[in-house]
């Protein structure tokens, strides 16, 4: 056989082997005879303009003269009502563009109008569109909350009137610009959204008419605008205070899944499907580096090209003209040189299988070294050799921390299973878990920390190690070998105080005695952490959702994760205001100067919530906030009317009067004039000494290694 023969066969059998079961085509992104553009914009499958072109009435896209498109469906939904004139405000819903998970959808910027007159007794609230009915939701991961105006708090809510997200602005100097992304709470302020919804609406509060500047002079007294918004659209935007109010429309970006997609059908073979929960239905995408076009058409992922220029190369070569397509003159190579070819391609077939089956024992074998390395590389990074060493060296006789490896939480929570989570916070998701000696445990998995953090982190879990108070959720262990670490606590099985004061009734037993031994608990826990180690610990965010109980109803102090542990001689001046709303301490927002005092003005409204029976973060009957609406009526000496009936039935008068008085002392502006924790702690339990038939409580089992409690890095 001739050289030239040698390099027909050779050249053939690259063509054969790099186009076998390759279909050359252009993907389509539409529906076949369907319009794939609006102007310059895509329309992807399953959106779709015109009939039989969409996936279901959802994806009717409406397509205009001059390049603008909507959503037809979107449209029909009813608009925002603007509690100011009581009216139904049509939404923009123009969208702007589209890839395989989101859309960006461009939403009236609604705003708060308050009468010029009488601003200060202003509230009200915002309906966003309701999407409960559609594929699509409000994306958490792309869109934030921001609120811009003066003196006014903005609380984001859901179905079920649970408070998601808030924040709140005061003006300084109201004729100053300022650009959007540096708004923290000086005329503007933003916050994230913790999940992704369907439906929300915003309340909006008045919380300093002396602050509260208009943007404007007419023909508002008070204007504040709140909206959800692409967190990447406020990159460079500038605030003139000249301009009435922000130029709408503003972009919000939704998410969308395909409800009803035949995923198993082999038209399907080529993309991967996600199903999304809880919100039902599927996120599809072309498989990665070897695939494109559109996951939601059948075929509609094509491999990328790779033999055209192979093919186009492959026309002349010695004494022969051919190319890869069906010339008879190729067809008698062909079949000159068939088994030829069917030995080589076997021949290579084989060498190939071998080599994927070698790639793939490489691929295992380096995976788990570079799993090995990244644990060590994390666990490092976490402090976990100095945290090690420090608790091996540790030789008193007490239950000491440990260090868990990431694969007993990964069976103890069986992989992190969405039916382990027990809630959500600021800091991160806890779930339940059991370890494989039987024992329940809680687990928070952190999210995403800085290195900046790291170092607070170890001292607090060193900290908290060696605290054995049983009012104060038993710190258990840590793990530091993932990306972020997490802790691990005992389990505390009968809920959060919240729950029970949202959903006590006569069925639940929720009496005076027991409201009162919960108050004691957690007087007697700070009391503790405030003055009974070398460092003291602030806890900083006190509140009914971060206090425990078990199933005597004792309470247990939880959530330390924005904790702070300080020197008794040190002023302690935070660099940014961290805390719920509803049970912030006025003085520490204004000032970020952290005292005991913070943590003794949030347990002054957990009193006030454990008197009344409603919660902090809710308007009252008189759409007030708790706070101001207990200390209306304790002024006035209406406080009787303002108490949970089973309070008025079971306390004596005495007690009333005693605990009401200690509320409103815990709640005073002037941080200096409240009550220490030691004085609480012992008003209550002369309260609880002298109820009939109570025996004194026995004392509380404390200890901590004051000796050893200086913690370094």
């Amino acid at each position: 056989m001739s050289d030239n023969n040698y390099k027909i066969v050779i050249i053939i059998i690259i063509c054969l082997l790099s186009s076998y079961n390759i279909r050359e085509a252009t993907p389509n992104i539409a529906k076949p005879g369907c319009k794939s553009n609006c102007g310059n914009v895509s329309i992807p499958y399953p959106f779709g303009i015109g009939p039989n072109c969409y996936h279901n009435p959802w994806f009717d896209v409406d397509c205009f003269d001059d390049n603008r498109f909507m959503l037809k469906a979107l449209n029909e939904i009813d608009g925002v009502v603007d509690s100011t004139d009581n009216k139904v405000h049509p939404v923009g819903r123009r969208i702007n563009w589209f890839n395989e998970t989101t859309l960006i959808m461009e939403s009236d910027c609604t705003g708060f109008c308050a009468d010029k007159s009488n601003p200060t007794t202003y509230n009200g609230t915002i309906y966003a569109t309701d999407l409960r009915r559609s594929p699509f939701m409000y994306s958490s991961n792309q869109n934030v909350l921001l609120v811009i105006g003066c003196g006014g708090d903005v609380v984001l809510k859901n179905i079920r009137n649970e408070s998601l997200a808030g924040c709140a602005q005061v003006c300084r100097n109201p004729s100053e610009q300022f650009q959007i992304k540096h708004c923290y709470g000086l005329r503007c302020c933003q916050t994230p959204l913790p999940i992704s919804i369907d439906y929300f609406w915003l309340d909006f509060f008045l919380n300093n008419p002396a602050d509260n500047t208009s943007l404007v002079n007419e023909p508002c007294g008070s204007s504040t605008q709140a909206m959800l918004v692409d967190k990447s659209w406020i990159s460079d935007k500038v605030i003139d205070p000249s301009v009435s109010r922000l130029q709408c429309p503003i972009p919000t970006v939704l998410e969308w899944t395909v409800e009803d997609l035949n995923v198993d059908s082999p038209g399907y073979a080529n993309s991967t499907c996600t199903h999304k929960k809880p919100v039902g239905g599927y996120d599809c995408r072309c498989k990665a580096d070897y695939y494109e076009g559109n996951p939601y058409l059948p075929h509609g992922c094509q491999v990328v090209k790779e033999c055209e220029s192979c093919v186009q190369n492959c026309r002349s070569l010695g004494n022969y003209t051919f190319g890869c397509g069906k010339d008879n003159n190729e067809e008698n190579i062909l079949k000159q040189k068939a088994g030829l070819i069917l030995g080589l391609g076997v021949g290579i077939s084989m060498i190939l299988l071998f080599a994927l089956f070698g790639a793939f024992r490489t691929h295992k074998v380096m995976k788990r070294r570079r799993d090995t390395q990244l644990k060590a590389q994390h666990f490092k990074r976490n402090g976990g050799i100095v945290l090690k060493q420090q608790l091996s060296s540790d030789d008193k006789d007490t239950e000491k921390a440990r260090i868990f490896s990431s694969s007993e939480l990964e069976n103890a929570t069986d992989k992190y299973n969405i039916n382990r989570v027990l809630g959500h916070g600021g800091q991160g998701t806890v779930y339940k878990g059991m370890l494989c000696d039987g024992k329940i445990v809680a687990i928070k998995k952190w999210k995403l920390v800085d290195d900046n953090q790291l170092h607070d982190f170890i001292n607090e879990v060193m900290l908290l190690s060696r605290i054995n108070h049983r009012n104060v959720v038993k710190l258990l262990g840590c793990c530091l070998e993932t990306e972020v670490p997490s802790l691990i606590y005992e389990y505390v099985p009968n809920g959060t105080l919240s729950e029970h004061i949202c959903f006590s009734s006569e069925d639940i037993l929720f009496t005076w005695e027991i409201r009162l031994q919960i108050a004691l608990d957690i007087a007697n826990a700070l009391a503790y952490l405030h003055s009974s180690s070398l460092l003291p610990i602030f806890h900083r965010d006190i509140k009914a959702s971060n206090i425990l109980l078990d199933n005597k109803y004792r309470a247990k102090l939880s959530d330390f994760g924005i904790s702070k542990s300080v020197d008794i001689d040190q002023t302690h001046v935070t660099t940014r205001v961290i805390g719920t709303f509803g049970y912030l301490d006025p003085e520490y927002f204004q000032s970020c100067q952290l005292t005991d005092k913070s943590d003794v003005y949030s347990f002054g409204v957990v009193l006030v919530e454990l008197l009344t029976g409603q919660m902090a973060n809710q308007l009252t009957k008189d759409d007030q906030g708790l706070v101001p609406w207990f200390l209306e009526h304790v002024e006035k000496s209406l406080w009787n009317d303002i108490l949970d009936s089973q309070v008025v039935r079971e306390a004596e008068r005495e007690e009333i009067v005693t605990i009401v008085e200690l509320a409103r002392r815990c709640l005073i502006l002037d941080g200096k004039k409240r009550p220490s924790m030691k004085e609480i702690e012992g008003t209550l339990q002369t309260i609880r000494s002298s109820q009939k038939g109570l025996p004194n409580d026995e004392p509380f089992i404390t200890s901590i290694d004051d000796d050893d409690i200086q913690v370094s890095i």
